[in-house]
């Protein structure tokens, strides 16, 4: 019976040490896997911050800009069509067709960056997913606030181009301005270039 008691205490004291093993190693991988969460979150939502403000200040900047070219472009119509002078107008339609360009390319950058933060490595629900293989029972609050967290930064997430700027674009396509490009040159060939330099899409030929 001693003997008995003696080992049962024993493997008792065994297990006991393995519970105290077992806590140590749950207590530090959850820290772990708590530090590493709050630092992916945090940098997923840092990137996304910076790339969200530096966008709409970019936007802002696009739409003032194509408001200005707007009213340059229509005041210098306007005047084309009083005076008919076609190589004034023409030089005034080169020159914002150039700025227009560059209003494009500055609308394409923000647009990759958008849909870069958007769509990162790993998205604000992977990262609690991942925490949540640790922490299961609280797995279903962490993913409604992972998933708040991607909406908040999707609906910011606009790639789609200022009003301004479509705006322009209908008036470049709208009013013939091709005609005007074409100078000498009525081939076909000279149309079409024409037609790509004012912006048309394939829907709109």
């Amino acid at each position: 019976m001693v003997t008995a008691e003696k080992t049962a205490r024993s493997m008792l004291k065994q297990a006991s040490e393995l519970g105290n093993t077992l806590r140590e190693i749950v207590r530090r991988d959850l820290a772990d896997e708590t530090r590493r969460f709050n630092d992916t979150l945090n940098q997923r939502i840092q990137l996304a911050s910076e790339a969200i403000v530096q966008a709409v200040r970019a936007k802002e900047a696009i739409a003032a800009g194509a408001t200005a070219i707007s009213g340059k472009l229509e005041k210098a119509h306007r005047r084309y069509s009083k005076n008919n002078n076609i190589e004034e107008f023409r030089g005034v339609l080169q020159s914002t067709l150039t700025e227009v360009q560059q209003l494009r390319e500055q609308h394409g950058n923000v647009a990759d960056s958008l849909r870069e933060a958007q769509t990162p490595s790993r998205s604000a629900v992977e990262i609690v997913e991942r925490f949540a293989i640790e922490l299961q029972k609280a797995a279903g609050g962490w993913e409604a606030t992972g998933r708040e967290i991607d909406e908040i930064i999707a609906n910011l997430c606009d790639p789609n181009p200022d009003v301004a700027l479509i705006d322009l674009e209908k008036y470049l396509t709208e009013n013939g301005f091709e005609i005007v490009l074409l100078d000498e040159d009525r081939s076909e060939e000279g149309l079409e270039h024409a037609r790509r330099q004012l912006g048309y899409s394939d829907s709109s030929e």
